[in-house]
């Protein structure tokens, strides 16, 4: 047990390296111990050592298969490594179960954004709006959405929408390279000035 509490701790710190090290003594003992293999997963994560985290992951899911935060975990795993289609496939498969589950849905609609499908990103989009409607983030990425599908009036109005739920969305608009045609752009001004 001091163990375990001596790995967590280092997690939290974000010392990674030293809390796989307590985690391995741990899963020396407790081979399927459920904590040491998903938080040893993750800081494997966090060091880009992708391979071994799936295989604490892969592990951690043949012992309890349908564990939300190690699936979201996997997820997120694999958008960072560029396999769109297979994090999609687990998003499917939680939403299959739960259809209003946040995280799963917001991951989604991030990867098909990230695969150009973007009118069904803003499917997710408008049903996150349903649930959250002053959910700036959300707001943000449907404008987004728009302004790739050639929507801008509809952009601009969501963008609007975004930026007055979230104000600190008017920085990220002035940076973001998506919008770059509208920085001289008299309308997108006014939305993100202060």
């Amino acid at each position: 047990m001091e163990e375990i509490n001596e790995g967590n701790r280092l997690f939290l710190e974000k010392k990674f390296q030293d809390a796989i090290k307590k985690y391995n003594i741990i899963l020396d003992k407790e081979p399927d111990n459920l904590i040491a293999l998903n938080n040893k997963g993750y800081s494997l994560s966090k060091l880009k050592k992708y391979s071994d985290a799936l295989v604490c992951y892969d592990k951690f899911l043949q012992i309890n298969p349908n564990d939300k935060t190690v699936l979201i975990n996997k997820i997120s795993l694999f958008r960072k490594t560029g396999e769109f289609h297979k994090a999609v496939g687990i998003c499917d498969e939680l939403l299959k179960n739960n259809p209003d589950e946040i995280i799963a849905l917001y991951h989604k609609l991030r990867i098909l954004k990230k695969l150009n499908r973007f009118a069904e990103s803003n499917t997710i989009c408008m049903k996150l709006a349903d649930i959250y409607p002053e959910n700036g983030e959300v707001l943000y990425e449907m404008a987004s959405n728009f302004l790739k599908l050639g929507n801008k009036e509809q952009f601009f109005n969501l963008l609007q929408k975004a930026v007055n739920a979230l104000p600190n969305l008017k920085n990220k608009s002035k940076q973001n390279k998506e919008f770059e045609e509208f920085f001289r752009d008299e309308r997108f001004m006014n939305i993100v000035s202060y």
